[in-house]
């Protein structure tokens, strides 16, 4: 029997939480039992001694969240024993709460990103300022999905809690994992090799944010014949190579739709156009079509193109000014709150962007984790 009282009442020990937390807890708690999640309280209970566990429940309080919560299916496979790893699992769960108000309908191309309670002391999260870990999820035909899951994950109910809105969802989201098993989950191996080719493929990696233009394999073929013209020329090689990423910031489709023009690595600018279509990325005279959006990485963000950006250009002037500009803006806050990039049309009609960034600041605060033996499955596993 699921005790929704005796847990709230292990929460508020674990917490060491005012009284008016406590409360808070309590009633969620009682929420979730009456909706039938009854494994996600078991879940929550197994977390209430980890560090992770009570800085999660911390912040789960009277202000506007998203909460993506696993149904009952949701925790059934063996990796999903709840007694494994309690600091993992309390990670996991942070990775599933939003803070913001997430209730907007936009056009194009229904796609949305925002920032998670996943932080940095996590270990599992390496974005630039110490950003939280950020989220990205598609409504297709009345269906919303979270994106580039190893196994699909849907909305399948939904409910309200005060000002928490709650979405059952049918899987456990993935945490996000190293570029380089985006790399393989998507098949992006000349990509790859030309990175590696370039010395460029352990730098990606190891960056502390950074948007990733990838091109498919069936974009380098198209072009070949030009950089097979290219293979002894390894400065002019390497500056096409860094003209799709963008240096030390995170880019998302939110970003670019609320209007953001970023420099890349090489100092070129990106610009971008979406329609009923898709979203479009531009440098130059190629025009490039973001065929998998926001690949959400553990160090930030790649966008798989169906072009190859053959721009051999560089302006350093230019890279330096947009990377001083985007560290300054990283290191502003840490925790964010509703849309990333732009606030698309809400009930009320209301809508507005700045630059591309619209993330207002939030306390900011640490999970600590342990990265452990991590059997930790990524969310760049598998292209949905």
């Amino acid at each position: 029997m699921h005790s929704a009282s005796s847990l709230s009442l292990a929460l508020m020990l674990a917490v060491g939480a005012s009284a008016q937390n406590y409360s808070y807890l309590s009633s969620l708690n009682q929420q979730l039992t009456t909706m039938g999640l009854y494994s996600l309280v078991d879940a929550i209970n197994s977390i209430q001694s980890t560090n992770a566990g009570q800085r999660l429940f911390s912040q789960l309080d009277n202000t506007e969240q998203l909460f993506f919560a696993p149904n009952e299916g949701a925790f059934n496979g063996e990796f999903w024993n709840v007694s494994s790893d309690p600091e993992l699992l309390a990670n996991v769960l942070s990775y599933h709460v939003l803070p913001g108000n997430f209730d907007t309908t936009q056009n194009y191309p229904n796609t949305t990103i925002g920032r998670t309670l996943l932080g940095q002391s996590s270990g599992l999260t390496f974005l630039e300022g110490n950003r939280n870990q950020a989220l990205a999820w598609s409504n297709t035909d009345g269906d919303t999905r979270i994106l580039n899951q190893n196994t699909e994950v849907k909305v399948v109910g939904q409910g309200n809690f005060d000002k928490l809105t709650i979405r059952v969802i049918d899987a456990i989201i993935d945490l996000p994992g190293p570029f380089s098993w985006a790399v393989d989950a998507n098949n992006l191996y000349s990509f790859q090799d030309a990175l590696q080719n370039a010395g460029l493929y352990d730098t990606l990696n190891s960056m502390r944010g950074v948007t990733i233009f990838a091109p498919t394999d069936d974009a380098f073929n198209s072009v070949q014949q030009n950089l097979d013209s290219l293979s002894n020329n390894y400065a002019e090689m390497s500056a096409i190579l860094n003209n799709h990423y963008i240096a030390g910031d995170s880019v998302y489709t939110g970003n670019f739709q609320g209007g953001m023009r970023p420099y890349s690595a090489g100092g070129e600018q990106y610009s971008s156009s979406f329609n009923q279509n898709g979203q479009y990325i531009t440098m130059g005279n190629v025009t490039a079509r973001i065929v998998t959006p926001d690949i959400i990485l553990e160090n930030g963000v790649l966008h798989v193109i169906d072009h190859v950006f053959l721009n051999d250009q560089v302006n350093q002037g230019a890279a330096s000014s947009f990377a001083s500009s985007a560290s300054s803006a990283a290191t502003a806050s840490t925790t964010m709150t509703g849309p990333i990039g732009y606030t698309p049309t809400s009930s009320n009609g209301s809508s507005s962007a700045a630059n591309g960034r619209i993330e207002i600041p939030l306390r900011a605060f640490g999970l600590s984790a342990l990265l452990g033996a991590l059997g930790v499955v990524a969310g760049t596993m598998l292209v949905l």
